[in-house]
């Protein structure tokens, strides 16, 4: 089996478009599970960020979904549909939830963790029965895109594919939650594992976010007892890793990414003061609406 990895031989271009057609499939393959399914990840934060002014393109060869398990019948088995779509467990990762299709363009289906049945993080493998542990992964973060969603038509990018699919789509909020949980828990426990890119698209989505509408949503997130811990640690990781300055892991990270296609400074800069202004639109509302209070940024 081929795998296609940030080292292949296909432009960006090409990789954007076999990853859509994969994501597709998986659409499609999951039919019966359209309202448990919500796209999240690179093609949730390309198709919420269309509109960014931002020097670094767009590059993904993921897709990754997230499983709603109280909206997800018990038949077909999501493993069994997965593989009647020429989908295959990772061969080389051998993670739970980690499919591939016979090009080697990876879709991840994860269940967040509040939803993942008894076990640990460390255990992978969500338990979600009558489905596999296997079909699926657990991940901590993805809560708040079960509340912050609506539904997007997601579109194929090859000309020659007319295929349009209306799905739930993470909002901005949700996305910047599932990235700041990624980075911050990679950062605490295994920094080797960092990509610059994580960190480039939490600039990214703030970029094309109004301040004051996605702090709103963050303290409906906090609110909702659903989504309450992981926005909470999302805000505390905004603090520690972007707002303490243009320095701070992942401002310096982000700015990296845009080495030698954009200027490292100004958005490592940019990020930290962005991330900044949204602690304190946060902060505000909080006190006014007598929910979270956060630390002082």
């Amino acid at each position: 089996m081929n795998t296609i990895g940030a080292d292949s031989p296909l432009a960006h271009e090409d990789l954007l478009v076999a990853a859509r057609s994969a994501l597709l499939d998986a659409l499609d393959a999951l039919e019966a599970h359209r309202d448990a399914v919500i796209v999240i990840g690179a093609q949730a934060i390309y198709l919420r960020t269309k509109s960014s002014l931002v020097a670094l393109a767009e590059a993904t060869k993921d897709s990754d979904l997230a499983i709603d398990p109280r909206a997800l019948s018990d038949d077909p088995k999501v493993e069994e549909a997965m593989r009647s779509a020429h989908f295959y467990p990772n061969p080389v990762s051998g993670n739970p939830g980690e499919w591939m299709n016979s090009a080697g363009i990876p879709v991840d289906l994860m269940v967040p963790e509040a939803l993942a049945g008894p076990g640990r993080a460390s255990a992978r493998g969500a338990r979600i029965p009558p489905h596999s542990r296997r079909a699926t992964r657990r991940a901590s973060g993805l809560e708040a895109a079960l509340i912050d969603n609506d539904r997007l038509e997601v579109a194929a990018l090859d000309t020659n594919d007319k295929r349009v699919y209306r799905v739930r789509v993470a909002g901005l909020a949700a996305l910047l939650v599932a990235k700041l949980h990624k980075l911050g828990e990679r950062a605490a426990t295994a920094p080797r594992r960092l990509h610059d890119k994580d960190a480039h698209d939490i600039y990214r989505i703030l970029v094309a976010s109004d301040t004051g509408t996605i702090a709103a949503k963050f303290v409906e997130l906090v609110s909702d007892d659903m989504s309450s811990a992981a926005t909470a640690q999302a805000i505390e990781y905004l603090r520690e890793h972007f707002a303490a300055g243009a320095k701070a892991t992942g401002s310096a990270m982000a700015g990296r990414a845009e080495e030698g296609v954009g200027d490292p400074d100004f958005v490592s800069q940019s990020v930290s003061i962005l991330a900044d202004e949204l602690l304190v639109a946060i902060d505000k509302l909080s006190r006014n609406d007598g929910g979270y209070e956060g630390t002082d940024s």
